[in-house]
């Protein structure tokens, strides 16, 4: 069966965007490791203007307006590939076959892969939380097709988050879940072969508004953001090649 990643790019300020390429061209170096894994990577693009992407990538343009998760439904039709898997553009991968066995769980037993979250109130038969993260979940188009009437959104809080009432519809219907863990540590502790960074445009957005924004807001923000956590989304930010030196220097006069 034919395998795609789809991943959302989104540029949080209109201006700036020097700061942000970085994540993209991280994810291209990066993908194009495992690229015997997957037949393509479509890029989701609202506002960010791609261009010069390799063979192997497809963009695929949508409304600015659009959330990513609705951004999500408006181009799954679109996507010629059997089976889909969803990746945040601040998911790392640094393992060789973890997509490839995403995918060869899809074509044998189970119809939905996803790493799992505890968020609200909602109650599943899950082991490991109580919903699918939309930062690494998959399953076969087909089959995602039968759900694009379901709300994917955060909206139901507190009952559930993202993608949780398409969770419930899905487990409802009786459908199988690989569940695979989370790592929120600080820096891959688990060495599970792949990370969320969480909010990993963080620094882009906070470069791009000290430099073309609303200073206030960029020092209101270093004051109420917890300086560990601020700290984290440097460090992932050098990985992927950045520079956020005077963040964290700003950081401890804020």
């Amino acid at each position: 069966m034919s395998k795609a990643i789809i991943m959302a790019m989104h540029l949080y300020t209109p201006f700036g965007k020097e700061f942000y390429q970085l994540i993209l061209d991280f994810q291209l170096r990066n993908l194009e490791k495992y690229k015997d894994e997957f037949d393509r990577l479509y890029l989701i693009d609202s506002n960010w203007d791609i261009i010069d992407v390799p063979e192997w990538v497809t963009v695929l343009k949508v409304n600015p307006h659009l959330r990513y998760y609705d951004a999500y439904k408006e181009v799954l039709p679109q996507i010629k590939e059997d089976l889909v898997l969803f990746m945040d553009n601040d998911m790392i991968i640094y393992r060789e076959n973890i997509i490839s066995h995403t995918f060869d769980l899809l074509s044998s037993y189970y119809d939905v892969v996803s790493i799992i979250d505890t968020i609200g109130t909602m109650k599943v038969p899950l082991k490991l939380g109580n919903k699918f993260c939309p930062y690494f979940f998959a399953a076969k188009k087909e089959l995602l097709m039968k759900y694009l009437d379901v709300d994917w959104s955060p909206d139901a809080m507190p009952y559930t988050e993202t993608f949780g009432l398409l969770t419930e519809a899905m487990l409802k219907d009786g459908l199988k879940a690989y569940e695979m863990e989370d790592d929120k540590t600080d820096n891959v502790e688990k060495n599970l072969g792949y990370y969320h960074i969480r909010a990993g445009s963080t620094p882009a957005w906070l470069l791009a508004t000290k430099h073309y924004g609303n200073i206030d807001t960029y020092w209101e923000y270093l004051k109420n953001q917890p300086h560990s956590e601020l700290l984290r989304q440097c460090y992932w930010y050098t990985r992927m090649g950045g520079d956020p030196t005077e963040i964290e220097e700003d950081s401890k006069n804020a």
